[in-house]
């Protein structure tokens, strides 16, 4: 199994950690297609996920590493299954939102729908609204929408229409348009501050597509370890060993990247939403590119839905749609490397 080290971690951390995988392993993957058949994971699944939550918090608490406690989290249980992460992990992105808000009676109170699955979802300004919750749930009442340093809560509309869930199968779908939505509050951000829940949402992200790509790299080590082509296991052959080699690489570095972002924002650096758009970027490129490999290496079986390779394709594709997509993440990359609120608008430096 690969599993890069390199970034060590508070004992009370790896100790969560350790109950995840354990978690992950025995009760998450082996149902992996039951819950993309169902559009949910079981409500024995919720309840602990709601444990390991109470756990990173009491981490958040402790010591302030609630951060790097949630990334640590939700890349083990990625590694294992990450269909039903969107929907599961309450209030999952939003957290960064409900920090933000300077009303705080307000964001306790949508924090608390949060914790009910009532709320989550961090937009930025020109996303398609397709928001996931598992059929069976409490309905989202609420929806963030970070545009610029502008934070608004809306309203999601009631009943909102389902539709057919895209790569995250097992977290159901809904599509709702916010457009309409009434805004419960609007406010503006300290400069960045804007930039900070993104990243918030985007480290999120950034954390699931380290555990895809993990997962995606075990399974194509694994079997091109067994697979024999002309005489020698297929990974035995120069070009595939030095490909997989380079993906190791670069797993092992967004990993890294990852958790670095993370313990910025414990550590209460102004430019940690800087810092967690650069990490998701970074993982959700080595994630693409390791699925790709394993669905070229396994071949024709890579094709198939009834392998898990093209589910790890699907959901490495769609972290790279979330929260305003590449462009989005560039943008305000190109806005805190220029300095500029934003590069295509703003003045030109001198």
């Amino acid at each position: 199994m690969i599993d890069p080290a390199g970034f060590s971690v508070p004992p009370e951390i790896d100790e969560l950690a350790a109950a995840a995988a354990r978690f992950a392993r025995d009760v998450l993957a082996p149902s992996v297609r039951d819950h993309e058949r169902a559009g949910r994971w079981p409500a024995e699944v919720q309840g602990v996920l709601d444990g390991f939550a109470l756990g990173e918090m009491d981490l958040a608490g402790r010591d302030g590493a609630g951060s790097l406690a949630k990334v640590v989290l939700v890349e083990t249980l990625a590694a294992a299954d990450a269909g039903g992460l969107p929907a599961a992990d309450r209030p999952g992105p939003a957290a960064g939102a409900v920090d933000a808000c300077p009303d705080r009676a307000l964001a306790t109170s949508v924090a608390e729908a949060g914790l009910a699955g009532e709320a989550g979802a961090v937009l930025v300004a020109g996303d398609p609204v397709r928001i996931a919750w598992a059929p069976g749930w409490p309905p989202l009442r609420w929806a963030w929408v970070a545009d610029g340093d502008t934070l608004r809560l809306v309203e999601v509309a009631p009943d909102p229409e389902p539709v057919e869930a895209l790569a995250f199968a097992a977290a159901g779908g809904v599509g709702a348009d916010l457009a309409g939505g009434r805004v419960a509050g609007e406010w503006t951000l300290p400069a960045g501050g804007g930039l900070a829940v993104r990243g918030r949402a985007r480290l999120w992200a950034a954390a699931v597509a380290v555990g895809v790509a993990r997962d995606a790299l075990d399974a194509t080590v694994a079997y091109t370890t067994e697979r024999v082509v002309f005489g020698k296991p297929v990974a035995h052959h120069q070009a595939n060993a030095f490909d997989l080699a380079a993906l190791a690489t670069r797993v092992h570095g967004s990993r890294l990247a990852v958790r670095d972002a993370a313990t910025s924002f414990d550590g209460g650096d102004p430019a940690a939403g800087f810092w967690a758009t650069q990490a998701w970027w970074e993982a959700v490129d080595a994630a693409v590119a390791v699925t790709e490999a394993g669905i070229q290496l396994l071949g024709g079986h890579g094709f198939l839905v009834d392998h898990l390779a093209e589910k790890r394709f699907r959901e490495a594709r769609m972290l790279g749609l979330l929260h305003g997509g590449r462009d989005a993440a560039l943008d305000d990359l190109a806005g805190a490397v220029l300095d500029v609120p934003d590069p295509l608008l703003g003045p030109v430096p001198g």
